[in-house]
């Protein structure tokens, strides 16, 4: 195995040495398991058509997003429906949720 032509801050080095104790797993296993993982991650996003990192104007999720709640999220997300869209929902829609959703005879 040759050496990398650069190295790793203190930061990433201890980070590895901990998750090798850890995991009880040797650094290049390690190593290896990450590259892959970023590898998948980077050809998911070209084959989708999601920005990658020679798009300048793609800009990360801020971490803020990343940390919400999933029930905050689905909130925001509910305020960009139309109010046209919600006015034609049942009003019995929670009570009669089977007979909307597999077609069963209403209660």
């Amino acid at each position: 195995m040759e050496p990398t032509p650069f190295e790793l801050t203190p930061a990433q080095q201890a980070l590895l040495e901990a998750l090798a104790r850890e995991t009880g797993r040797a650094i290049p296993s390690l190593l290896n398991e990450a590259l892959q993982g970023l590898q998948e991650r980077v050809h998911h996003r070209h084959g989708n058509g999601a920005p990658h990192g020679s798009d300048k104007q793609a800009s990360p999720t801020p971490p803020q997003d990343a940390r919400k709640p999933i029930w905050e999220r689905f909130e925001a997300a509910s305020h960009m429906i139309p109010e046209e869209e919600l006015d034609r929902l049942p009003t019995d829609l929670a009570a009669q949720i089977d007979h909307y959703i597999y077609g069963t005879p209403k209660r």
